[in-house]
Order: structure tokens, then sequence, then C-alpha cells
């Protein structure tokens, strides 16, 4: 262990301390401001799921402006769930999302580092890229001024991706198979919109390391075919119960506005110097043309240091085809940011749904700081080798370090963030995101906390309320059209003692609404699975054994 040179510790200590003064903010008392702040209600409604035994968690009863909606049915819930291990450790919420993305970023870094050091198959290469990837603006921009924990999420588990897809076809490991197919599975449970578009880079990375590690033979190709397959399956199964409802019960909610208006796809192209050149920073937003408040672009160290690299091994003979590679998934990436791209964005399904064409600096990032990795095993003399990374930490530091701080600091507790107006900013923010079809976009005013009597004469005895159901004790004088403070979605019901009533919705914006006549009577509203719902949730329970078991089972061969 200790018989790699010291230059090496020195670089692992220096690159782990920079990890540190990334997310140094984050060990402050209190929370940051963030484009997307609602984090804090979403690891809340999570844990009121969990503690109510709603798992998995796909109604959340406060948002929609205290109507409810089926946010975690279509958003991808995993950051949440691993936040709420904290939670339920006894850390608060706030600090639990903290402890998360600090967790993540370290989590990041050293999975970057060993793809890099695998990749390049020397470890000075994997210290290089690592510290690319660490000050990659993009992060920042996701961490501090987004606050896009999906995104980030993805970010770190796009690397893990891509090392144990490269030692599935280059070693002889069968816990691969079950490495992959669990990031893979994590990736869409995390960010499916990041999972989507990495889906070509991913099969262009493996078809690269096929035909760069295997003779091209048809027994190697199927031996491949069968190992990539295999972890394919497990990572359909272990994410089943969330990819089916989200990909096959679309129509149910309003999500055409996740693509129109400012989430057009067509408002947010870069110009080429702000994708290239721009290093001034802004915690505003993206904006038509190119005045953005925001910067979201690559940045000139990373293009440029990894396009000297190329030349280098060309002009070498030596891994040019990887930088050669490597490059061109990064400028195929860049190229997308920019409104030449438009033929390409409209023409493929989907696509709309990425909404910000500079999602995909991620990319760019990844495969730029893997080609800067280049640098570390250049046959040079080693003091040489200590200069160029002493070099690149230096203006890296120069360069992005002032981006990794939020716009400033809010001295503030779990109470303060979740009362009073920031708690009706938190249910009504995103509000169109998620709401059923059935109802009118922005309900108009916030939902009751009992249920409305719209005629006749109620008397509400009792309520109990749960993440996704109520019981109501009610005395009847004169037959009631009552209504429940709920947005409608299927497969809500009712039962009035005990016995399954019918549900009016459509003559009411999409608010629950039943009759109920004179006496005393128990109210139950429940919402369970659709037909779907139940098939994800059965592949996933009944599907992991069945895939463990195959995995058992399997022979492994290189």
């Amino acid at each position: 262990m200790f018989k790699k040179p010291f230059a090496y510790w020195v670089f692992s200590f220096l690159l782990l301390y920079v990890v540190f003064l990334t997310v140094k903010p984050l060990f402050n008392t209190g929370y940051y401001p963030m484009h997307d702040d609602i984090q804090p209600i979403r690891l809340f409604e999570i844990d009121k799921c969990v503690r109510d035994f709603q798992f998995p968690c796909r109604w959340v009863p406060d948002m929609g402006y205290g109507f409810g909606y089926p946010q975690f049915n279509y958003y991808a819930p995993l950051p949440y769930y691993v936040m709420e291990v904290f939670h339920l450790l006894g850390f608060g919420i706030l600090v639990s999302i903290k402890i998360y993305l600090v967790f993540i970023t370290f989590l990041g870094v050293f999975a970057f580092y060993k793809l890099a050091s695998k990749f390049w198959q020397n470890e000075f290469a994997g210290l290089v890229s690592a510290l690319f990837y660490a000050l990659l603006p993009y992060r920042a921009v996701n961490l501090y001024v987004r606050g896009a924990v999906g995104e980030y999420t993805a970010q770190a588990l796009i690397p893990l991706i891509l090392l144990f897809s490269l030692s599935l076809l280059r070693e002889r490991n069968k816990r691969d198979i079950i490495y992959l197919s669990v990031s893979m599975a994590f990736l869409w449970m995390s960010h499916s919109i990041s999972a989507l578009v990495f889906t070509p880079f991913l099969l262009g990375w493996m078809i690269f390391l096929y035909l760069g590690e295997r003779p091209l033979n048809t027994f190697k190709l199927k031996v491949s075919l069968k190992k990539i397959t295999l972890s394919l399956l497990g990572a359909l199964t272990i994410s089943a119960f969330f990819v089916l409802p989200a990909f096959f019960e679309r129509g149910l909610v309003h999500g055409e506005t996740l693509t129109v208006n400012y989430f057009d796809f067509r408002g947010h192209f870069l110009s080429i110097y702000q994708i290239l050149f721009a290093n001034s920073w802004g915690y505003g937003s993206s904006m038509p043309g190119p005045n953005d408040q925001i910067m979201l672009g690559i940045g000139v160290l990373f293009w440029f240091v990894s396009l000297v690299s190329m030349v280098i091994g060309i002009f070498t003979k030596k891994n040019r085809a990887g930088l050669l590679f490597l490059n061109a998934l990064a400028w195929a990436s860049l190229f997308l940011m920019h409104s030449k791209s438009t033929v390409i964005w409209e023409s493929l399904p989907l696509m709309n749904l990425v909404q910000f064409p500079w999602r995909f600096n991620a990319f760019a990032g990844i495969f730029f700081a893997l080609g800067a990795g280049y640098f570390g095993l250049l046959d040079i003399k080693r003091g040489a080798k200590v200069t160029i990374l002493t070099a690149f930490l230096i203006l890296l530091l120069l360069f992005h370090a002032r981006f990794f701080r939020p716009s400033g600091w809010l001295t503030i507790s779990d109470t303060d963030k979740l009362s009073g107006k920031n708690w009706e900013l938190a249910t009504t923010i995103s509000i169109n995101d998620y709401l059923p079809i059935t109802t009118s976009l922005s309900p108009p005013e916030k939902a009751k906390d009992s249920p409305v009597v719209l005629s006749g004469k109620m008397d509400l005895i009792n309520i109990e309320k749960g993440s996704n159901w109520q019981k109501w004790l009610v005395e009847v004088s004169d037959d009631a059209l009552v209504q429940a403070q709920i947005f409608y979605f299927p497969d809500w019901k009712l039962y009035i003692d005990g016995r399954e009533t019918q549900i009016d919705f459509k003559n009411h914006n999409g608010i629950i609404t039943f009759d109920i006549g004179k006496g005393m009577h128990t109210v139950i509203l429940k919402l369970t699975d659709t037909p779907i719902r139940v098939v994800g949730n059965i592949i996933t329970i009944l599907g992991i054994p069945a895939f463990l078991f195959l995995y058992k089972r399997y022979k492994y061969e290189k």
C-alpha cells in the first residue's frame, strides 16, 4: 500500500482537501437559498410516507396547495429515501439534506478517480481526472445555484456506471454484474432525464470498450452481450416499481407544463462564447438569448486541456483512440447545447423532456475530465509530471474554486422552513408539475383542513389523516354532498361504513366529491394501486430474488 510514490499520497491528500473545500459551506448551521428550493418539503413528505408505511411513496398530501398530488409516482425518489435514512437516525430535515449532499459529493469524486485510474490504467491519471471533475463548474451550478439534487446525484452515479461497465467488459469479476445493475437502477431512480439522455452515451461507451478490449469474434460478442443483458435486466427489475408507472401513467397528470413556456428547450440554447469561454459566475436564471445570469458553459480549462491531451496522443500514437473517443463524446455534448442542433432536438422523441440543452454540460464535463487524465500517464520525469499536476491544481482553483459557495446563508431551522409563509411557498412551488389531469392548473385557493359540505348538513366528529388516506367519523342530519379536500387520482377509493361508494370528481374540478345519507357514518378514503403500479411493485419484489438466482447460476465467462 505504501510503496506508491510520495507524490501520489500528497496529491491524494490535496484532492481530498479540494473536495472538502467544495462542500465546506454545507457544514454551517442553517440553510442556503437555491432555485429549486423544494428539497425540505420533499424530504418532509417522504418522511410522512415512511412513517405511514406508504412504500413506495407515490402520493404527497401537502403539495398542490394542500390538495395533494402523486409527486413520487413520477419524480425520481431515491435521493430523498437516502436523506430519510439520515433523518431517521435523528438528524433534522435541513441537516439530513446537507449530509446527503456531502456524501454524494465525495462518492462522485471517488468514483471518478476509480474510473479514470481503471480507464487509463494509471492512478496518477485518476488523480488528475478526479481533480478536474471535482471542480467542474456545472457541479457547482447544480449544488449551490439550482439546488438540483436529482441531477447532482446523477453526476455522481454516471462515473460509477462507466466504471462498472468498463470493469464488466475488461475484467473477470462476476460482481460487476450486480454493481452495474444497481448503479443503473439508482440513476433511473435519482434523475430520469439524465438516465434517458445518458443511455446513448453508455451504449457508445460499451461499444468502444468492446472493440478496444475484445477480438472481433462471435463468441466474445455473445459473452459480452450476455453480461450486459443480465445487468440491464437487474437494473430494470430493481427500478420497475418507479419506472413503469412513471412512464405508462404519464397521461394521468398535467405533464405538458414540463415542456412549454419557460421549460421549452428552444429558449435555453447557449452561444459559442457562453459554451466555451464564459467564466462569469452568477446566481440568476437561464434566460432566452445570451444574457443568462448564471454560468452554464463548460469552462476553458476543461476543453482546452482535453484537446491538448488529444493532440499529444495523436503525435505520440499513444492512447489516441481513447482520446479521440472521449473528445468526440464531449464535443458532441457541447454541440447539443447550441442552437445549430435544433433539428436533432426536434427530431428525436422525448428530447423535449430534457428542457434545458445546457444539461449536456454534465456529460461534456465527465468526458473532458477523463481526457485530462491523460497528462497523468505521460512518459516524462516525475518532477515534470508533478509540475504539471501542480499547475492544473492552481489553475483550477483560481478559475473555479470561488464557484463552490452559495449566494448567501440563512440562519433558519426546520420549523422556520416548514411553517408560515415558507410552508405556503413550499406547497405551491412547481404546483402544476404533477397535478392530476382531471383538475385545472394552479388551484386558486388553499385546500381546507376539513371536508367541505356543498349541500345538506354534516357534522365532523373526528378526522384522522395519513399520507395517502383519511378516516372520518361524521353525523349527517340532512343528506349531504361532501367534498374531500383531495385531488382525485387513480385509484382513490371511498368506503362508507365499509362499503365502497362512487366518487364524483369530473364535475368538481378534479376534487373528490360524494353523496352521503343521514346517520352516523365512518368514511375512509384510501389511495390504492392501479394495475401498472401493482405490476411494477411485483416485478421489483419478486424480480430481485429471481435476478439474484440467475446471477448465482450464471457461469461467468471472460
